[in-house]
This record gives structure tokens, sequence and C-alpha cells, in this order.
């Protein structure tokens, strides 16, 4: 018998904060795509997208572009304070994981209490009336990344 249990909102909330990086990297692809080359874009894109959550570890590549391009990276970080769906998510998704870290025994090693000082001090954190619930998180993770294009629309021809 397996005595490892998994909890099935623990799976779902798993599932939402992916779908929330999808979600951001997806929406952030979207605009740099229209103004530099696609890989530019896409390595641009995944950099914000893993700085906002504050996923720290990346290959070497990704750890290069983010030294060559440290200006850049903060400069598409301050342009986010007019976004609020991207705020939202990122403030929700941040508050959640504390819940389950606080449900777990404390914030342990992860940075996640800092991440949300971080967010306050650049503007990015998106005061509420109320936290999310992990089932209101979930729900709106879901809708999030539902609604991000899958590709950036084309821009218009010159004619």
């Amino acid at each position: 018998m397996n005595n490892i249990e998994t909890n099935p909102m623990t799976d779902k909330s798993l599932r939402a904060e992916k779908q929330v990086f999808a979600g951001i990297y997806g929406r952030l692809f979207a605009r740099y795509i229209s103004h530099h080359a696609e890989g530019y874009a896409s390595f641009l894109a995944l950099a914000v997208t893993r700085e906002l959550l504050s996923y720290s570890r990346s290959d070497e590549k990704m750890q290069s572009f983010i030294r060559q391009n440290r200006d850049q990276i903060d400069q598409e970080i301050k342009l986010l304070r007019e976004d609020t769906a991207i705020r939202r998510m990122i403030t929700d998704a941040m508050v959640i994981k504390i819940v389950f870290q606080r449900k777990q025994g404390g914030c342990g090693n992860d940075d996640t209490c800092e991440t949300i000082e971080r967010l306050k001090e650049l503007g990015l954190y998106l005061e509420g009336s109320q936290p999310p619930t992990p089932k209101s998180f979930i729900q709106q993770a879901s809708r999030f990344f539902a609604q991000t294009p899958l590709r950036p629309p084309i821009p218009p021809l010159n004619t």
C-alpha cells in the first residue's frame, strides 16, 4: 500500500500555478514579438516571467541572457504596473503559495515572503478586498490561462 497521499487541492493548485506561469509568458511573448525577433522575444518573456514569480533556477543560457539584458528586463517589469490582469495573477499566486507554506509549517527556504515585499517595492503588488481562496485562485488561473493568446496577433499589412 502506498504511504504517500496526494492532496487533490494541492495538485490543482500546482496546476494553477503552472497556468499562471504559462499565461504570463504567453501574454508577454505576444507583446514582445511585435517589437523583437522571435528568439529574443521568447527569452525576454521567459526571463520576465521567471523573475516575477521568483523562479531562480535556470540554465546557463538563460542566466547569460539575464546578465546581458538586465536593463531591458527591469524596464519590462516596470511597464507591468499598467497591466492589472498580470499583477492580479502574480499577487494571488504569491499569496496562495504563502498560504500553502504556512499550512505546511512556515515559509521554509522559499523566498515567497520576500517576493511579495519585492512586488510591493516594484509597484506590482495588487491589494485586494480579500485574499484569494485556493478554490478561487484555481478558477481564476484557469480563466487567465484560457484567455491568453496562443499566438501573437498578426500585425496588419502596410499597404
